[in-house]
This record gives C-alpha cells, sequence and structure tokens, in this order.
C-alpha cells in the first residue's frame, strides 16, 4: 500500500514537472507567435487532409497529390520562414540594413534649352552610356519629352547628368517600397515550381484514367498560376531593376529654335479675351442690377405720381383748395 502510494506521488510529480516544462517553452517562443501559429495551422491542416484520406480508404494516385499539397506546404513553411531570412535577422537586431529593400524610383526633369533640333540623338547617345535606352520621344515646335529607363544602380547619376541639357528648372524624384510584393511573389513561384514537378512525377506514375484526369486537372490549374504569377513578378522586377526618367525639354519664354524672340501673340490674344469677357460680364452685372433694384424703384415712383399727379390727384386737389 505504502508501496503504492510511493509510485502515485512520484507520477504526480512528474506530470507537473511536465506541465512546468511544457508552459516555460510556450512562453519562451511568444516572440515568434505569427511563424509559430503560421506552421500549427500548416501542421493540422496536415493532420487534418490525412485523416480525410484515411477514412475514406488511401487508393489512388489522386489522392497522393491531395495529401501532397499540405506536405508541400508545411515542408515549404519548415524549410523557408515566413519572410526572407536577411529581413527575419534585421527585426531581431532592430534593423532593416542587411534587408535588400526593393523600390520603383521614378524622377522628373524639367530643361529651359536652346535648341532640340538633336535632343533625340543626344538623350539616347546618354542613356546608352549609362547602360539605359529610350521608351518614348516626342519633339514638337516648342520643345520636347523623353522617357528613359535606366540602371536602378545608375538612377541617381542620371538625375544629376541630366541637369546638362539645358537649365533645369524642376527635379522631383518618387520611390515607392514594393518590397513586401516583390519577396511574397517570388516565394509564391518557388512553391508553385515545387508543386509542379510533384504533380508532374505523379503524373508519369498514374495506373488509371480517373487518376490521370485528375492529376492533369491541378497540374493545369498549378501551371495556370505560375504563368501568372511569373508575369507580375517579371513586370514587378522590371520596374525594380530599372528606374524610369521622365525629361521635358522647352525653350526659353518667347523664344524659337534659332533663339529668335518672339511676340507673345497667345499672352495677347488671351488678354483680349480676358477684356472682352469683362466687358460684357460688367454689363451683364449692371442689367442684373437694373431688373433687382430698377423695377421696384420705377413701381414706386409710378404709385406715387398717380396718387398726387393721377386719377386721384390728391396734390392738384390741394392746390386747387389753395387757390380759391
Amino acid at each position: 500500500m505504502e508501496l503504492s502510494m510511493k509510485n502515485t506521488i512520484k507520477l504526480s510529480v512528474g506530470v507537473c514537472l511536465i506541465i512546468v516544462a511544457l508552459i516555460t517553452a510556450g512562453c519562451s517562443k511568444k516572440s515568434k507567435n505569427a511563424y509559430s501559429g503560421q506552421r500549427a495551422t500548416s501542421s493540422t491542416a496536415l493532420k487534418e487532409s490525412k485523416l480525410a484520406v484515411a477514412g475514406r480508404g488511401y487508393n489512388s494516385a489522386a489522392d497522393a497529390v491531395y495529401l501532397d499539397e499540405a506536405e508541400y506546404s508545411y515542408e515549404m513553411l519548415e524549410e523557408s520562414p515566413a519572410v526572407p531570412e536577411a529581413l527575419e535577422g534585421s527585426l531581431e537586431n532592430g534593423s532593416a540594413s542587411e534587408f535588400e529593400r526593393k523600390l520603383i524610383r521614378t524622377g522628373n526633369v524639367t530643361l529651359e534649352v536652346q535648341t532640340v533640333s538633336d535632343a533625340e540623338e543626344k538623350i539616347s547617345s546618354w542613356a546608352k552610356s549609362l547602360g539605359g535606352y529610350i521608351t518614348n520621344a516626342n519633339t514638337w515646335e516648342y520643345g520636347a519629352s523623353f522617357t528613359v529607363r535606366v540602371p536602378s544602380e545608375r538612377f541617381d547619376d542620371a538625375m544629376a547628368e541630366a541637369g546638362d541639357f539645358g537649365r533645369v528648372t524642376n527635379r522631383s524624384v518618387n520611390s515607392q517600397d514594393v518590397s513586401d510584393n516583390y519577396y511574397d511573389l517570388q516565394a509564391r513561384l518557388q512553391t508553385k515550381y515545387i508543386l509542379r514537378d510533384k504533380l508532374q512525377s505523379y503524373l508519369s506514375q498514374a495506373k488509371d484514367i480517373k487518376d490521370l484526369l485528375e492529376i492533369e486537372r491541378q497540374l493545369n490549374s498549378v501551371l495556370e498560376e505560375i504563368d501568372s504569377t511569373e508575369s507580375r513578378f517579371k513586370r514587378l522586377a522590371g520596374q525594380v531593376d530599372y528606374s524610369t526618367i521622365y525629361i521635358s525639354m522647352q525653350f526659353e519664354r518667347g523664344k524659337d529654335e534659332g533663339g529668335i524672340i518672339l511676340p507673345d501673340v497667345k499672352n495677347s490674344w488671351n488678354e483680349f479675351v480676358s477684356n472682352v469677357i469683362g466687358f460684357f460680364w460688367g454689363l451683364l452685372k449692371v442689367l442684373f442690377y437694373v431688373v433687382i433694384y430698377g423695377i421696384p424703384i420705377l413701381a414706386v415712383a409710378a404709385f406715387f405720381f398717380w396718387l398726387l399727379f393721377g386719377k386721384v390727384g390728391l396734390l392738384v386737389k390741394l392746390f386747387k383748395k389753395l387757390k380759391k
């Protein structure tokens, strides 16, 4: 009896120690709740998937695909952290210096120039020297505009050198941080590539038509997702790798290609039109005041005239009485 009691006490103490150890381990992982939650969720989903198949019997290659989809998601989560390792390390150290930010940089430069006759040739040669190219060029009588793409690492140099083509009247730079979207698309592609390879492997091992059709359906779906994600990723990567600079050139005010000062016909015409509009607007206001205030005044005056000198003629009658 005493021996049984001792065993019971030992067992109770052991259980308590295990519970304390589990609680301590749980508390030590609170700093990584989000990642652990994702891992637990994927693990639970994997177990549920296996139980679902086990409940109805594991008897086809399609079931293997079904289970593998859950396993790959879980394996990818185990092998690859939810955020890039560089970012995870930088977050732990309180700094993002080790994490390569993905930025889309755009610049705008407005220049006053003496000529635009050979501007496109100069801009094209300048862009090539930076490793870039012109995507759009437009010239007209009094100026020109160009859209230039240059490698992102040469963007600052390009913005500084753009002032060599004329007098800078405006310069602006805009940066958009797309790091989250960039690394998210990259991770999605890696996962889809692994799943595609596994499905292709199962396709070669399919033993009946039903399994073959099911695997082909899933493979086609994955390939479509890969094409869509690849297009988005390549477009985003292109915007990150190559920055865009919009260059606008215009002659000095009132000058043409030869530097001759031209009469400012446009401003003269605008001034004339403005004066005409101002005249008619003033006339309209006068008419408005006449209608609003003139008519009531005329009505009151007519009433008093009728009362004093009209049919009633009070004032006339008064004068007649005074004469008598």
